[in-house]
């Protein structure tokens, strides 16, 4: 059952604040939020993370526009106060109303992104089901994720180029995330994980997407393997607050996607389904409009060195660019949230992030390696 205290970077375990105990060095607490302005022009990702036993507390700012990603990032000491979310870097995060308002900026004239924004839920925050994941007797991963959809007012501005958002048609989504996992943290030395290629056991099609609407929002979660045998597979309905906040289990996720079979992007025309609450089955037809990366500089893996939790000294802050035209890049920077333009079969239109991939062999979309 989650709580206002759930908001704050202070877990103790994957379960909530009233359970403790962890040692594990991999031990995180991290929020991830995206943002748009319902169309095209620009669409960007925050995210600030504490590692306790790591006595690191890290964040970034990254946004789309143009054909070029920018990344400001910054990484301080820890301390004793994990209540302490000012000062990462650049960036401060300050937690005004558990599971509704925050406030996130970065006003430094030292980087190239610049922002004062204000997150909203429009909808109630929900836990996704906990994580876990044993190999060879050793912890893989043990956590939870609650998501929240919601709107932005303030602005963001990037090499002097701003976007205004008014609280209304701008629209984002959040996760907040505690407990043990390996992504994005600097790698470990070989053991027998690697020496068996256990670390290499996934599921090759990945989607995960908060499909937001006027009323309600959808939220789509699916890892599946090439047989088609599914290790997640949810689906859930959550009303806006003014519509009563009540959040509903779906059924029937199915997926008929098209990607590009060179980059592996995921292309218009691609569709999901399910089976809605009136027992009548949806297709929700997909549209990029802008695409961002997540490993572009942002501490979760890629080309560049800088990790999550890496101790950068007493405090550190810098700005890294990508090009998106070079698929060189782009292929070491997935996976790819693709904005898009969400069109149900009833008519509505709603617009969310569409975070995809095929990793490896995939017969189905046409990948047999």
């Amino acid at each position: 059952m989650l709580s206002e205290a759930d908001d704050y970077l202070i877990h103790q375990t994957f379960e909530p604040m009233r359970f403790a105990g962890s040692s594990d060095r991999r031990y995180y607490d991290r929020y991830f939020f995206t943002g748009h302005n319902s169309d095209e022009t620009m669409f960007f990702m925050l995210g600030m993370g504490c590692y306790p036993n790591l006595g690191v507390i890290d964040a970034f700012a990254s946004i789309s526009i143009g054909d070029t990603q920018v990344t400001t990032r910054g990484s301080r000491e820890l301390g004793t106060n994990r209540m302490d979310t000012m000062g990462v870097g650049p960036i401060d995060l300050n937690v005004i109303e558990g599971l509704r308002r925050i406030r996130v900026k970065s006003e430094s004239d030292k980087h190239a992104i610049r922002f004062n924004l204000l997150w909203e839920g429009a909808a109630p925050a929900f836990e996704e089901p906990p994580l876990f994941q044993r190999r060879e007797g050793r912890m893989i991963e043990q956590g939870i994720r609650f998501i929240q959809s919601g709107t932005w007012e303030g602005y963001i501005e990037v090499d002097g180029t701003r976007f205004d958002l008014d609280g209304v048609t701008s629209l984002g989504a959040r996760d907040h995330a505690w407990g043990v996992r390996s992504i994005g943290f600097e790698r470990e030395p070989k053991g027998i994980l690697q020496a068996k290629k256990l670390n290499e056991a996934r599921t090759p099609l990945w989607i995960w997407s908060p499909m937001q609407f006027d009323d309600y929002t959808i939220h789509y979660s699916l890892s599946e393997y090439a047989s088609g045998e599914r290790e997640i597979c949810h689906v859930r309905k959550i009303s806006s607050f003014d519509q009563g906040g009540e959040v509903e289990d779906l059924s029937g996720a199915e997926h008929d996607l098209i990607f590009d079979k060179e980059t592996r992007e995921m292309q218009a025309g691609s569709k999901v389904s399910f089976i809605d609450s009136d027992g009548e089955r949806r297709t929700v037809t997909l549209y990029p409009m802008r695409r961002t990366y997540l490993r572009a500089g942002t501490g979760y893996g890629g080309p560049d060195p800088w990790r999550h939790g890496k101790y950068m000294g007493e405090h550190w802050e810098d700005t890294v660019r990508f090009d998106l035209t070079d698929n060189d890049v782009t292929a070491l920077i997935g996976p790819t949230h693709v904005l898009c333009r969400m069109e149900m079969d009833n008519s509505k239109v709603g617009y969310g992030t569409f975070e995809t991939q095929v990793y490896g062999a995939f017969p189905r979309y046409g990948f047999d390696s």
